[in-house]
């Protein structure tokens, strides 16, 4: 009860901070839409001929793997637009880019671009610009629907997909062999379940599969949505996955670790996801849910050979969560940034760059046309793991639109973590009180 009613109190206190910002970026972006101008390359520029300053926050450190890849771009974005600077600067993760953004929207001193996780949206959509005013018109007609699912609020588009992700389920191709398993693997929960028992030997500390929640509930809402499950009712005001469609993975997870066929990643102190693809690596575990952007590293660096399938589901039909960043501008940027922070959005979006991205990363190509070049196409037949997780998205499945699911997810994961480090509990009072305590954040957070 204290840590939501200080949440509570926190929340009611941003979500006026972020009303004000939106209300007050009209009155700015007249003012500046005076001084602003575009050159005759459709450059913008500064009424007094200086450089536009774009400040830029991302999830990533730029000095370093997915941050210097994207930095090594704004190299070249500001040799080729000389009247445009956009600066880069890590801010910590997907959290910490939320909570210095809430400072700064309080303190009154913004970047210009911000790199959000997907569902925190919800949350910034009312001080992020319309991105149909300085984005092209086919840029935005060109990303992949499964990953602009949540890019729009009331049928304006307000966040361009960048790093996105979705969970697949990679299997050690020469265990399921020896094994005489369909290397396809398994297509259902139930499935998963036989094949981890069949995959798994005790005496040599095998375990058929592994997997593990994510520090956002990531992987159990996937498993929901699989389920045929939601997580809140259409408009947010009431969570609706206090059932078997919730409790379903949960009850499957207790069942594979009380026979053996599951390596419980919250039985030691590690932390999880590095404990299941070190034991992947070392052959101890045959299969493990993890994400796209994981494709690299495990391919990359096993020493057998690496099969992907598709998220298990149970039911009939497919859906799986998509994840990662989002870029959204910030709407009381003077009208020359929001001109320049559209113009790099446009070139993120270019075929080259989405190629490299998705090639060296495994986090997914953004864009249709990307995925038509020759080069894409020789690639994915070279590797057809990534076809797999590129034919996946059809089945893609937005994270909650609710201003509140951060909140809600951390309080959910006490209750999901509990399950498998206790896992006597029952998995329906496990989802019964996890659902009670999401539900009094958005009952205390309207």
């Amino acid at each position: 009860m204290k840590w939501n009613a200080k949440h509570a109190a926190m929340m009611g206190i941003l979500a006026t901070t972020i009303t004000v910002t939106g209300c007050s970026a009209s009155t700015t972006n007249e003012s500046s839409n005076a001084q602003s101008n575009t050159n005759a390359n459709g450059n913008a520029s500064s009424a007094s001929g200086d450089k536009v300053k774009v400040d830029f926050w991302s999830i990533w450190d730029p000095t370093n793997g997915n941050g210097k890849l994207i930095a090594d771009e704004i190299v070249k974005f500001n040799e080729q637009n000389p009247g445009i600077e956009i600066v880069m600067s890590g801010q910590g993760g997907y959290d910490g880019v939320a909570e210095k953004l809430e400072a700064a929207l309080v303190a009154k001193n913004t970047p210009v671009i911000v790199q959000i996780e997907e569902s925190f949206l919800a949350r910034y959509n009312p001080i992020a610009a319309d991105l149909g005013k300085y984005m092209s018109a086919d840029t935005i007609a060109n990303y992949n629907e499964g990953l602009t699912r949540s890019s729009y609020v009331d049928g304006v588009f307000k966040a361009a997909p960048m790093n996105r992700s979705t969970p697949i389920l990679y299997m050690n191709a020469d265990l399921l062999k020896a094994a005489g398993l369909d290397p396809k693997g398994p297509k259902t929960w139930t499935e998963l379940h036989e094949y981890a028992k069949k995959l798994s030997d005790p005496a040599k500390g095998v375990y058929g599969f592994s997997g593990y929640w994510d520090t956002d509930a990531w992987y159990w809402e996937s498993a929901v949505y699989s389920y045929g499950g939601e997580m809140v009712n259409k408009d947010g005001s009431q969570v609706v996955f206090d059932n078997e469609k919730g409790s379903g993975i949960i009850k499957l997870f207790q069942d594979m670790i009380h026979d053996k066929s599951m390596l419980n990643a919250y039985s030691a102190q590690d932390n999880q996801s590095d404990l299941i693809k070190q034991n992947f690596f070392d052959g101890k575990v045959a299969m493990d849910l993890d994400s796209v952007g994981a494709m690299g590293d495990l391919i990359k660096n096993a020493k057998f050979n690496v099969a992907v399938a598709f998220q298990p589901q149970e039911g009939g039909q497919n859906k799986v969560v998509t994840g990662g960043a989002n870029m959204i501008v910030l709407d009381n940027a003077t009208e020359e940034q929001k001109q320049a922070a559209g113009k790099f959005l446009d070139f993120l979006a270019q075929d080259d760059n989405v190629t490299n991205f998705f090639q060296t990363t495994g986090y997914l190509p953004t864009t249709k046309s990307a995925l038509e070049t020759p080069e894409m196409k020789q690639w994915l037949q070279e590797k057809p793991q990534y076809q797999v997780a590129v034919d996946q998205l059809q089945f893609a499945h937005s994270r909650p639109w609710q201003k509140n699911w951060k909140a809600m997810y951390t309080a959910i994961l006490e209750d999901l973590k509990g399950a498998l480090i206790d896992t006597t509990k029952d998995p329906k009072e496990v989802v019964h009180h996890a659902a009670q305590a999401a539900q009094q954040i958005i009952d205390e957070n309207k």
